[in-house]
């Protein structure tokens, strides 16, 4: 189904939900003066990739008993000589519990996480119109074994977080017997933790003089407290997730700025338009236990990282998180809200949240997606997949019918959640001439750039004369058509298209969870 708009108007007071506590920002210090200019990324030097590297991993080992108890920064870790050699680290899980952290670090992972973020561009474009419309589905699959859809997908365009450009976007992807309850509670619960968090900072922003509200530093611990704050309350909530969990991946989108946060393997892309191609670029990397900075913060748990070993001792399947002497529970997954057998061994709900600031022009979709898709597709299937669709309803159509027949082959098909949102640049003609669209656009006639030069496209974004948001034509936010039998829609989404005194009410109160007998 489509995705609602909110109108256009004046930020409204704080939401009421009780939510983390955030601190103040302490100054209104810009990332944009200290960020590296537009154009190529710089070489990343070997050296300080290592050291990256392994101040990533020493800090998910400090950071693991976050996804239980709290904030990581609410939790003192106190560091004894250890008679292995290393450091011996005390956390909170509950009862302290020690473990040995290796003092060899991991080797340079080639898809880092920390080089994935040093590659984005950090600096958004200032006055540029940006219409976002957005769109998404969920399927349950087919096969012996799909009794029920674990997926569960969230959609807000406009109003987030008391933001007139302010949208949301979430994926949780449920797996164990009790998936569906935990993917159902957290699409209930995240956004509106989130929500009420970004109000009550904005808020206090604006009464402080920060110069930079939306600055990467400041929006960077909201997000990724709400997921340890989730996963607190999902305990709280007496859901039996000590198997079962689900994956979170969430897009915060305030203009052209995009926070992505990640606990799992729903995966974010970014797909531009270069020279009439389509490129891809990824926003998150697979949280899987074979990564190295992943595995290292495991094996410090005392976990164990293997294939999955057959009777004969025979190993199929990649590496798993599994008990240290017990078979169990052998998780494809190094971080998720839940699992609490796989927390005890290195598993976490604290995400990797990534920054990009959006290249007017050559930006045109944001995708996220569960694996339901990403097993069977690749990254360039989908975004071809995408560019080529009529609008985000087709595009997230034309995705889950590609999945699904791929998936004809294995005689099952996952859970797929998909959720596209497409990225329509306002005309900068009037404001900045001609020549201010050919360098936005990288010097090319392509895409967006081209159809504005002649006109095609200007009807298509209304400015409100302002200089504000593009007024957007709604009808093209929702379905004027019945979905397929075979897919499902989401409880009712959070913003109305008739709010206009207000940003948006912010997403829905919590609904009465299942019972959890109905695995």
């Amino acid at each position: 189904m489509g995705c609602l708009q909110s109108k256009d108007a004046a930020p409204a007071a704080p939401g009421t939900a009780s939510g983390l506590a955030i601190a103040a920002p302490t100054n209104g210090t810009s990332t944009q003066a200290n960020a590296a200019p537009e154009g190529p990324p710089a070489a990343a030097d070997p050296s300080a990739v290592e050291l990256e590297e392994q101040a990533e991993a020493r800090d998910s080992v400090g950071n693991l008993p976050s996804s239980i108890h709290g904030s990581a920064s609410d939790l003192g870790g106190v560091v004894t000589p250890s008679p292995r050699g290393g450091e011996r680290r005390a956390v909170a899980f509950g009862d302290v519990q020690t473990f040995d952290v290796p003092t060899s670090p991991p080797a340079v992972e080639e898809h880092s996480h920390f080089l994935l973020q040093k590659s984005l561009p950090q600096v958004p474009a200032a006055n540029v119109e940006l219409e976002t419309r957005a769109a998404g589905l969920k399927h349950i699959g087919f096969g012996p074994l799909k009794k029920e859809n674990q997926d569960e997908y969230f959609c807000q365009v406009g109003g987030f977080g008391g933001q007139k450009d302010g949208s949301c976007y979430c994926i949780f992807d449920g797996h164990g017997n009790y998936g569906r309850d935990a993917a159902h509670f957290c699409r209930q619960e995240l956004p509106v933790l989130f929500d009420a968090e970004l109000r009550r900072y904005y808020e206090r922003a604006a009464a402080e003089g920060v110069k930079d509200p939306s600055a990467k530093e400041l929006i960077e611990p909201i997000l990724s407290d709400a997921f340890v704050e989730t996963e607190r309350r999902l305990h709280q909530a007496g859901i039996n997730v000590s198997s079962s969990g689900t994956t979170a991946s969430v897009i915060f989108q305030n203009r052209a700025s995009v926070w992505v946060a990640a606990a799992g393997d729903s995966r974010v892309l970014c797909i531009a338009q270069l020279d009439n191609q389509w490129k891809v670029q990824p926003l998150t990397l697979d949280h899987r236990p074979s990564r190295k900075t992943e595995k290292f913060r495991v094996e410090a748990a005392g976990g164990r990282v293997e294939p999955k070993r057959l009777p004969s001792g025979k190993t199929v399947g990649e590496p798993r998180l599994w008990l240290a002497h017990l078979p169990s529970p052998g998780l494809l997954l190094s971080r998720s809200i839940g699992d609490d057998m796989a927390t005890s061994v290195g598993c976490t709900a604290r995400p990797e949240v990534t920054f990009m600031a959006l290249r007017p022009f050559l930006d045109q979709y944001l995708v996220i997606a569960s694996d339901g898709v990403w097993d069977v597709l690749s990254n360039d299937t989908v975004a071809q997949l995408v560019g080529d669709a009529a609008d985000p309803e087709a595009a997230c159509q034309a995705v889950l019918e590609a999945a699904l027949l791929e998936w004809e082959e294995r005689l099952a098909a996952d859970n797929i959640s998909i959720i596209v949102v497409q990225l329509v640049w306002g005309d900068l003609l009037n404001s900045h001439g001609s020549n201010a669209i050919f360098r936005m656009a990288g010097g090319s006639h392509t895409g967006h750039a081209r159809r504005l030069l002649s006109g095609a496209s200007a009807a298509s974004v209304a400015s409100n004369g302002s200089g504000g948001s593009p007024i957007v034509d709604e009808a093209k936010l929702t379905h004027t058509q019945a979905p397929p039998p075979a897919m499902t829609q989401p409880p009712a989404l959070a913003a109305t298209a008739s709010a206009a005194a207000d940003p948006g009410p912010g997403p829905a109160a919590p609904e009465a969870l299942p019972s959890k007998g109905t695995s």
